[in-house]
């Protein structure tokens, strides 16, 4: 009897050659076992100009995340270059000067790219009547993939910075329990861009009850009206609470420095929405036009309604807590539009092929260490003496920074990053285990049939 889980031997006649098993196509041609010929980034299909069509990763939006991570460095170099807390900026009111001084936006796209890229196969699972998968593999997919490296830099900086014992242990437990955003005083303590994977985590956490929910209810064993239903239900749950309780922090007039009421999961829960509404947009016209790309017009017409959002939420952008949620929802629509006009286009668009150069996808895949470390190296040039607050000194020390946090991030992503993220491929994407050892049958056929 022939086992289900092993590949059938074909008998070959006499005289015909039978030609050696090798290892690799052994396991490389096992679905079970299959392993990566190389980690490189995937490159894009040019032989299909379909939307999406980017094997398991959209390599272009590997060169948004790129661009992000450096815009962020790029804008904590020309927040510390100032003589004091009060002094103005480099460049003040100049378009140069709203337009550094609003990099931070970049963080929503982080936030819509998560959103959208964890949200997607969920979605599409659900709708196309197919198990969306294990939350619990899910959540071990995650915590392999932010946990190590984040606790790593949370215990290397804390430690620095506080060389006797106990030091700041309230600092360091609510930096480790991702807790840090509900403390107004201690939200940007240890290493402050740190504040936006606390809020990613809570996103996890969510889409990890969605998934024990889809499970418990069968929700690809249901009709399709229930499945959009219950895709589109936790859509419009999270946004109409967050934009509710965003309402209500206007209107009770809380000022911009409570950290804690404008940077915690639901004040930015508008932002993850405009990535699953995203998510769902694509899969809802490949389904009506047959995978079929926008027309040229159309995706140009979604990039300038992007650009013109963005330079209007810069312009407006104060101070104050009202404009700064104002940024936070322009900022977010429009780069939902902008990353719209690359997943809904041809993968062999200019537009595609220039967000997927080979430095803005390396950028990309090193981003999570840049963005968790340029902020230490900032600080530790700073307090030896290597840079200058001055505002003319801005380009330097923008330079210098880039010129050590990417090799440092770069460092980080070979001696952490990887390494741990290859711990994912202990089991296969529907939670088995994964075998990394052929098949016996294959090394002696010349056995089947026998006892």
């Amino acid at each position: 009897m022939t086992s289900p889980d092993l590949p059938v031997t074909r008998r070959l006649v006499p005289d015909e050659p039978q030609p050696a098993p090798r290892l690799e196509d052994s396991v490389l041609r096992d679905p079970s076992a299959a392993l990566p010929v190389s980690d490189a980034p995937p490159r894009i299909d040019r032989q299909r100009a379909v939307p999406g069509n980017t094997g398991t990763r959209f390599e272009d939006l590997e060169g948004y995340r790129g661009l992000a991570a450096v815009g962020i460095v790029v804008f904590h170099a020309y927040q510390f270059c100032r003589a004091g807390t009060t002094s103005s900026y480099a460049y003040q009111d100049t378009w140069g000067y709203h337009v550094l001084l609003n990099l931070d936006g970049l963080v929503s796209m982080f936030l819509v790219l998560s959103a959208f890229l964890l949200f997607l196969p969920i979605a599409r699972k659900v709708l196309a009547g197919q198990d969306p998968g294990s939350w619990s593999l899910f959540a071990t997919r995650r915590a392999l993939r932010i946990l190590p490296l984040y606790w790593v830099a949370i215990l290397v900086v804390w430690a620095y910075r506080n060389p006797t014992l106990p030091g700041n242990w309230q600092d360091l437990v609510e930096h480790l329990t991702f807790t840090q955003i509900f403390d107004r005083n201690r939200i940007f303590y240890t290493i402050g861009p740190a504040w936006s994977l606390a809020v990613e985590v809570f996103f996890y956490a969510f889409l990890v009850v969605l998934l024990a929910v889809y499970g418990r209810v069968r929700a690809h064993e249901r009709t399709p009206r229930v499945r959009r239903a219950l895709v589109w239900a936790p859509v419009v749950a999270v946004g109409v609470a967050s934009l509710a309780y965003q309402g209500w922090a206007l209107v009770t007039h809380v000022p911009s420095t409570h950290y804690e009421v404008w940077y915690n999961p639901l004040a930015k829960g508008s932002i993850f929405v405009g990535g699953m509404i995203l998510a769902l947009a694509m899969i809802g016209w490949n389904a009506g036009h047959a995978a079929q790309p926008l027309p040229p017009r159309a995706l140009w017409a979604l990039r300038l309604g992007a650009f013109a959002l963005l330079a209007w939420g810069c312009v407006i952008r104060t101070d104050s807590a009202e404009s700064s949620l104002w940024w936070q929802q322009l900022s977010t629509v429009g780069f939902v539009l902008l990353l719209a006009s690359s997943v809904l286009a041809p993968t062999t668009a200019r537009w595609r092929r220039a967000m997927s150069s080979s430095v803005l996808v390396w950028c990309g895949l090193i981003s999570y260490s840049v963005y968790l470390w340029h902020e230490p190296v900032l600080l530790y040039l700073d307090a030896h003496g290597r840079l200058d607050h001055a505002q003319s000194a801005f380009p330097f020390v923008a330079l210098v920074l880039l010129l050590v946090a990417v090799p440092v991030g770069w460092l980080s992503y070979w001696a952490i990053e990887y390494p741990v993220g290859r711990l994912r491929l202990l089991r296969t994407r529907d939670g088995a285990k994964r075998s990394f050892y052929p098949s016996a049958r294959l090394f002696a056929p010349e056995e089947e049939g026998r006892g």
